[in-house]
Formats: C-alpha cells, sequence, structure tokens
C-alpha cells in the first residue's frame, strides 16, 4: 500500500466530489510510472474498485472509488458517498450503490460507462429495464395458461344488451 499512498492522500486532501486525473498526473502524485498493466489490455482489472489490489486500496480507503475512461486514458476518482441514487419526490429510501455486491457494482460501472451515464443512472434505467421484461414475461405465461373458456366480455354484454 506505501506504493499507492500519495495517490491516497491527494485524494483525502481533494474536496471535489469527483477528481478527473489523466494517467501522467497520476504518476506525477506517485513520483513514478504505472505498471504495463495499468496501460494494458487488461486494464479494466487493474483499475477495478476491489480491496484485494493494492492500488485500489488508495482510492478505497479515500472513499472513492475510480471510474476508468479508457479512451481518454483518465480516471475519475468519485466520492462513494457521492455515488447513491437519488430519493424521489415521494422521500423514498434511496438504493445505496455502495451496498450491492461486487458483481452487480461492476455490472452497473460497465453500462454507465457503455451509455455515458453516471451509475445512479445505469442503476434506475438497469431497474425499470428488468421490470419491464418482468412484466412481459408475466403477461406472457398468463396468455399461454390461459384457455377461452365459456362466454368472452363481449358475449356477456351482447347478452346483457339483449336480454333487455
Amino acid at each position: 500500500m506505501a506504493r499507492y499512498q500519495p495517490l491516497q492522500d491527494h485524494l483525502i486532501k481533494a474536496s471535489d466530489a469527483t477528481v478527473v486525473m489523466n494517467y501522467s498526473e497520476i504518476e506525477s502524485v506517485l513520483g513514478r510510472r504505472l505498471p504495463p498493466t495499468a496501460y494494458g489490455q487488461n486494464m479494466r482489472q487493474w483499475w477495478a474498485n476491489t480491496e484485494t489490489h493494492s492500488q485500489a486500496l488508495a482510492w478505497l480507503r479515500a472513499d472513492r472509488k475510480a471510474k476508468l475512461d479508457v479512451a481518454r486514458r483518465q480516471v475519475a476518482f468519485v466520492k462513494q458517498s457521492e455515488n447513491r441514487l437519488k430519493t424521489d419526490a415521494s422521500g423514498d429510501e434511496a438504493i445505496r450503490i455502495d451496498a450491492l455486491s461486487p458483481a452487480a457494482k461492476r455490472l452497473l460501472e460497465d453500462m454507465a460507462e457503455e451509455r455515458g451515464f453516471s451509475v445512479a443512472e445505469a442503476g434506475v434505467t438497469f431497474l425499470d429495464e428488468m421490470a419491464r421484461r418482468r412484466r412481459a414475461a408475466t403477461l406472457d405465461w398468463f396468455a399461454g395458461k390461459s384457455v377461452m373458456s365459456g362466454p368472452t366480455s363481449a358475449d356477456l354484454v351482447r347478452d346483457d344488451r339483449d336480454g333487455r
């Protein structure tokens, strides 16, 4: 961890909710070059927000998450307290992104990067899509299980009309 302590100190001192740094700025703070894995084809894994990586502990202990922008070769270090879904006008409780499993977090982070959303917006979009899919599947299931037996509602209306 001592190798990345300067980065942690830098992020702790930063007052902005998001600190965006390119690779050369990070290397300047560290006083040395980043390892080749930070640049290579496995760069996403190197920049992952996991406590099993010594470099990630630097930003996680500074209460931040790294969001890699591969195209620009820069990283946004976002305060975790800022990384939550907002409450709606009715005051419903927010969903805490930091309380999700690592796999769920990664799914939302990938979706956010692919669509240019914040992680919170990706969470809302993902939940909306899943709700629509589940509703469609439920309706399809009921349509497949139901059998037209007896009179239809149109038949009942005709009978009622004609019975007068």
